[in-house]
């Protein structure tokens, strides 16, 4: 998955392949942006999402966030994302969108703010919060989908992430964000923060399937590759992004 931007280009990976969702489970890496990796040299014809002629994302409608501040979003959000929790992390995403989308030129640089909005230890998630994405996935089905596709039903309430999946969650969750053509397709900065939602959420729907309750993380992996088969491939980027509101 890729955004050419002027002068940048993002990549992050399609979970749907088993080796991509191995790769959440490492035990030997932390979470963290990583510049110029080996596996994506400079040089290759990245193809993707090219705003280079495009205006920068927007914060919220009329006004715009900027290359800047998209940056700085993306690093604010996934140090949250490293410090634990995958619930409150979100909860954090959340309160730093929401302060965001106030901002107005009296209160100064806009990616100052954004540096600090996501220093707020504020949360206001929970698990209790999770909701049925199955709407919304139906909703934006992209042409040439499955004729018929289907969803299981929705359990999370039976659902407790284990300490063992919370890591791999969070990083499929910053993965989903970087390179994310939601931050060029909705006009709202607070609709990130739902679409990281949605993928946990997808992921939640899947993992509570019935027989697919276990134990160790072979289920989770599982659901995230459910999870990114629907959200990026079966789904249209632009219709999802209008159904986030």
């Amino acid at each position: 998955m890729c955004v050419l931007e002027p002068g940048t280009v993002s990549v992050s990976l399609s979970h749907y392949c088993p080796t991509a969702a191995a790769l959440l489970f490492r035990e030997d890496a932390g979470l963290a942006l990583v510049e110029s990796p080996r596996g994506f040299p400079a040089s290759w014809p990245f193809e993707g999402l090219d705003s280079r002629e495009a205006h920068p994302p927007f914060l919220r409608p009329g006004v715009l966030l900027g290359f800047d501040g998209l940056r700085a979003f993306e690093e604010g959000a996934v140090s949250v994302l490293a410090e634990g929790d995958v619930w409150r992390a979100l909860g954090r995403i959340d309160v730093a969108a929401a302060a965001l989308r106030r901002w107005t030129p009296a209160a100064g640089a806009l990616t100052d703010l954004v540096r600090t909005s996501f220093a707020d230890p504020r949360s206001t998630s929970s698990r209790s919060q999770a909701s049925d994405p199955s709407k919304v996935l139906m909703a934006s089905l992209a042409k040439g989908a499955p004729d018929d596709p289907s969803l299981p039903a929705f359990r999370a309430e039976g659902i407790d992430i284990p300490a063992e999946a919370d890591l791999p969650l969070r990083r499929y969750l910053a993965a989903r964000l970087i390179a994310g053509w939601i931050m060029y397709q909705a006009d709202d900065v607070a609709a990130a923060a739902r679409y990281l939602r949605l993928c946990l959420n997808t992921v939640l729907l899947f993992a509570a399937a019935p027989g697919e309750i276990g134990s160790g993380t072979l289920p989770w992996k599982e659901a995230i590759r459910n999870s990114d088969l629907w959200i990026l491939h079966h789904c249209d980027p632009e219709l999802l992004a209008l159904n986030l509101g």
